[in-house]
């Protein structure tokens, strides 16, 4: 529906990632580039789906799409914060380095088409992601798996101007957030613990709240309802398939 908004977000993505990234034959060099195309080839389908009541596939408001470039832009930041913390290497903090006119960019941006109120309500949702990759560093946590990407929100924060569908949808917008991200931290090993099966299976069934899913729905947000759904089925039959413990 969307394909050719997708493929200019990832032309976008794909072009700052060049201005950032040094060519060069290191594996290690390579592999942080291969990182960052990964994220310009998969995030921009995703990052639609939280502003699809907005978005028209017929006719995009040049407005609408600066919005959803500098969204996309601060999620590529964010992976390459996320690498210059975590790795230790001078190849990703140079990145970050190389990175800093096009966040800078990307703020003045935001910040000259938002109300006063608004970039107040963008700096919380950084404010929550940074608190959460916090928290669930020093012990992971279901519960956090969704904020700890709650920069991804900009897009509906922007271009909902805070509205009440908004507001009633953040949960269930975050709890898809989540349960993408659970399945990186399966892939990762973390349900291999006892304690964190359990507590993302209470935190699955909060996901799949009938009432959350209606409003969400009828507020516009159709792809995100379904893919809630599919991905907590999905979480479902791998979970129960894996024995544990030698069990």
């Amino acid at each position: 529906m969307f394909d050719e908004l997708v493929l200019e977000l990832q032309q976008t993505l794909k072009k700052d990632i060049e201005a950032i990234h040094v060519a060069s034959s290191d594996p290690e060099e390579q592999h942080a580039y291969d990182r960052l195309m990964a994220v310009a080839e998969n995030a921009p389908e995703f990052l639609i789906i939280f502003g699809e009541p907005w978005l028209d596939p017929k006719s995009i408001s040049n407005d609408t799409l600066d919005i959803l470039k500098c969204c996309a832009r601060i999620h590529l930041y964010a992976r390459i914060l996320d690498d210059a913390i975590d790795e230790n290497s001078p190849c990703y903090r140079k990145n970050l380095l190389r990175a800093q006119p096009i966040f800078w960019d990307v703020v003045q941006r935001i910040g000259f088409s938002s109300s006063q109120c608004l970039a107040q309500q963008a700096i919380e949702l950084v404010v929550e992601t940074v608190n959460a990759v916090q928290v669930d560093d020093l012990i992971s946590c279901p519960a956090k798996w969704g904020e700890k990407n709650h920069h991804l929100l900009l897009l509906p924060l922007l271009l909902s101007k805070n509205n009440n569908a908004y507001q009633t949808c953040k949960d269930g917008l975050s709890s898809l957030i989540a349960l993408v991200q659970a399945g990186d931290e399966w892939r990762q090993g973390e349900f291999a613990q006892e304690a964190i099966r359990k507590e993302f299976f209470l935190f699955l069934s909060n996901c799949l709240n009938e009432k959350m899913l209606i409003a969400m729905k009828n507020n516009g947000w159709h792809v995100a309802t379904e893919r809630i759904v599919w991905n907590a089925h999905q979480l479902l039959d791998v979970l129960s398939d894996i024995k544990y413990d030698g069990k």
